[in-house]
């Protein structure tokens, strides 16, 4: 991971990075400025250089990706399509009235999500640039809620049919649900542990490769800056990951780097009665979490749950409220599980 473009000062004609969105062409990438004016940029060789494309009302939306060259963007003025890289805007002669938020397979094809976060959502999909549409309700097990600000989100996959949907639930977790239906039916592929999202950033988008995924996640370094990034790759959608996690340095490169840790994770003595000593270590600085279940899977207590360093690492837990039997312990390195135990409480 390398910097591309930066600013650091908020000078006339520089532009400010906001929203960034990606063509159907490799390298190009559109950024929009959504502070104050809404600016747009774009670029042909990965974001190191820009090209500015003129001021936008307010709450000016972008979509792209389905052709090379194709930009779409909607306000109180209209829609308006661009085949030529937001260097010229065509008026559509549309009324457009479907709430979309994702472009689809053809050009006209567009999805979407609304609703009320602890009353229900639809999912909505149209094939004529948003005059009329299909609406379908989405399952509470699905999506129901919305988490800091966070809505269920709609990630369009690589074959026509193919979406991701991913929501977050009110204990700070998010799951990745899959669809090749054009979203009437939804299949579980994977759900997060607790993310805490007062110190963690966290985004997600399908890949180009048929069942590629992402989840990147960031976080504050002990400098308080966001210099810690782990890249969640899927290849399977979105049902298992591999992490590269990335610790970039002053000049804001890095090579990325497999997350493994050191899985010696201990409770001694076991069986115990009244204490018992937790022992961990591991080999790269994260967010790690020391988690007890019983036999049912059910989470009975959170022991440990910080950012950590590297090396070993001790505690000791004195259970209060619990009845004698078998639970499991678990060592979990930002949020995903990577080792469990089993310790005997007697009493």
């Amino acid at each position: 991971m390398t910097l591309e473009y930066e600013n650091v000062e908020n000078q006339p004609g520089v532009m400010w990075v906001s929203f960034v969105l990606g063509d159907a062409t490799p390298g190009v990438v559109y950024n929009q400025y959504t502070y104050g004016m809404n600016k747009l940029w774009v670029s042909f060789d990965y974001g190191v250089n820009w090209e500015y494309r003129g001021n936008n009302p307010d709450y000016t939306h972008f979509f792209s990706g389905v052709n090379p060259g194709l930009i779409f963007k909607g306000n109180y003025e209209g829609f308006f399509k661009s085949i030529d890289y937001g260097l010229s805007f065509e008026l559509l002669p549309i009324t457009v009235i479907c709430p979309f938020t994702e472009v689809g397979f053809i050009e006209p094809e567009f999805f979407g999500i609304y609703g009320e976060p602890g009353v229900g959502y639809n999912f909505v999909h149209s094939v004529d640039y948003g005059q009329t549409y299909t609406e379908i309700p989405i399952d509470s097990s699905v999506a129901f809620w919305q988490i800091s600000g966070i809505y269920p989100q709609i990630s369009r996959g690589t074959e026509p049919g193919e979406l991701y949907l991913v929501s977050w639930w009110p204990d700070y977790h998010y799951k990745i649900f899959h669809s090749i239906d054009t979203g009437y039916s939804w299949t579980l592929k994977f759900e997060s542990g607790f993310i805490d999202l007062y110190d963690w950033s966290v985004k997600y988008l399908a890949g180009r490769q048929s069942g590629s995924f992402y989840v990147f996640r960031s976080t504050l370094d002990p400098t308080l800056n966001h210099r810690l990034y782990y890249i969640d790759y899927s290849e399977d959608y979105g049902e298992t990951f591999i992490t590269y996690f990335h610790e970039l340095d002053s000049i804001y490169t890095s090579v990325a780097v497999i997350q493994k840790t050191d899985l010696r994770l201990s409770a001694s003595p076991n069986p115990f009665s009244d204490k018992t000593n937790i022992v961990f270590s591991i080999t790269h600085a994260a967010r790690i979490s020391i988690k007890v279940y019983n036999v049912f899977g059910a989470l009975v207590e959170i022991l440990f749950d910080e950012f950590t360093e590297t090396g070993e690492h001790r505690f000791t837990w004195s259970p209060k409220n619990l009845s004698e039997g078998i639970y499991y312990y678990s060592l979990e390195v930002n949020n995903e599980k990577k080792e469990v135990k089993k310790m005997i409480l007697l009493r």
